[in-house]
């Protein structure tokens, strides 16, 4: 088409010579012209068989990628499984591999490391409790099931062994976890329920939500900064030593229902939504929440009407069988700041209990809870003061003349 429009212009040229020269010149134009669409046509025909080729050649890489990663930690949970030690470590740190260099898997392969954590574990005594809490501890939820004497699992190797392999899998989460880790997990959540986990921290690390439900806590347990984005659940769990919670974070609620802390709890500077410590156990010297923020109440449940809970001034259902709360050592919630009614009705205070300038934004519930020493030097709220009962107990009762302040 080219080369006949060229013709075209052409023949308007005066005849002779000089009208050949340049119908000369535009069929030689128009040839080239035709060569140059058709060697586009082709390159463009060329760039699209390339470009195909390339995104196969990306999607056969990455489906060979994917697989490999599928059979690497699908070979790694099944070495968990293994009698012998050192495999089960390999795999733990090949599992760690994965995850550091897949981001798209590391919930799932988190999932298999709290899975292995929740497979049936006994500590050995001497070595996972100090002296002063071997003999207490016995009497503590879920701890009966802790032996004397280092003796070998049913799968065949050792306590000592599998504590070492432990051990490995909670300083993987703990290094990760760490908001300021070199590659950090973000955005993950862990399924420890009735896990048994050892000397466990969480200091400084991040997580969108976390079940520590019926968990055993074997040695001293540090959540200290710890962020929860989501839920944290401890219900009927077992700290058998010191528990560390001071400046974490919980966003949605903080549940500690039923918890045993056998050596004292410190929840200082703490900042709840919602905190519910229903039938707690505090043991040991101190139980502190001095600074400690609850934005939206905290629940300290009582069965002091058969099916009925109080929490935050309202009346829920569902409380049956539950006990007060049970502070067994000292109670410190100095400048706690309560952002709704704090409801502590019917909890048993068995050693000191200091409210001191602690904050109130509605009136605290403290009917009917008890002193084992009205002698003690302790801080009320104001409106409330103690009414001594038999020998030095009492029970704290509404103050017509509200005053607070030391009492003794």
């Amino acid at each position: 088409m080219t080369t006949a429009l060229l013709l075209e212009v052409a023949a308007e040229v005066p005849a002779g010579t000089e009208r050949a020269k340049v119908k000369v010149d535009a069929v030689r134009t128009g040839l080239a012209a035709g060569g140059g669409a058709g060697a586009a046509a082709g390159l463009m025909l060329a760039f699209r068989r390339q470009r195909h080729q390339e995104v196969a050649a990306a999607l056969a890489d990455r489906d060979a990628a994917e697989r490999r990663i599928t059979e690497l930690y699908n070979a790694a949970a099944e070495q968990l499984g293994s009698d012998k030690a050192p495999v089960r470590l390999t795999a733990l740190y090949t599992l760690e591999r994965l995850a550091n260099d897949n981001s798209s898997h590391r919930q799932t392969i988190v999932n298999i490391i709290c899975a292995y954590l929740r497979m049936p574990y006994t500590p050995h005594d001497s070595v996972d409790r100090p002296d002063k809490q071997r003999h207490s501890a016995w009497g503590l939820l879920g701890i009966g099931r802790y032996r004397a004497e280092l003796e070998a699992s049913s799968t065949g190797h050792t306590a000592a062994e599998e504590r070492e392999v432990r051990l490995a899998a909670q300083r993987i989460l703990r290094t990760h976890l760490n908001s300021n880790a070199e590659v950090h997990w973000a955005g993950l959540a862990l399924d420890l329920v009735g896990a048994t986990l050892i000397t466990f921290s969480l200091r400084n690390c991040a997580l969108t939500s976390a079940d520590f439900t019926r968990t055993n806590f074997v040695g001293s347990t540090d959540f200290t900064k710890a962020v929860f984005a989501g839920y944290a659940d401890f219900t009927r769990a077992t700290f058998t030593n010191r528990a560390f919670f001071g400046d974490s974070t919980f966003g949605t609620g903080g549940q500690f229902e039923e918890a045993t802390f056998a050596d004292g709890a410190f929840f200082g500077g703490a900042s709840f939504n919602s905190a519910f410590f229903g039938g707690a156990i505090f043991n040991g010297s101190s139980v502190s929440f001095i600074g400690a923020t609850f934005k939206e109440g905290a629940w300290f449940r009582t069965a002091a009407q058969p099916d009925v809970s109080y929490f935050i001034g309202e009346t829920l259902v569902g409380g049956t069988g539950y006990r007060g709360t049970k502070f067994n050592g000292d109670a410190y919630f100095g400048r706690a700041v309560f952002g709704q009614a704090a409801c502590f009705r019917g909890a048993a205070f068995g050693g000191i209990v200091d409210f001191d300038k602690a904050h109130f934004d509605h009136p605290p519930e403290l009917a009917d809870a008890r002193m084992t020493d009205v002698g003690r030097n302790h801080i009320l709220p104001a409106g409330w003061r103690i009414e001594r009962g038999r020998g030095a107990s009492g029970r704290l009762v509404a103050d017509t003349t509200p005053r607070g302040g030391r009492t003794t």
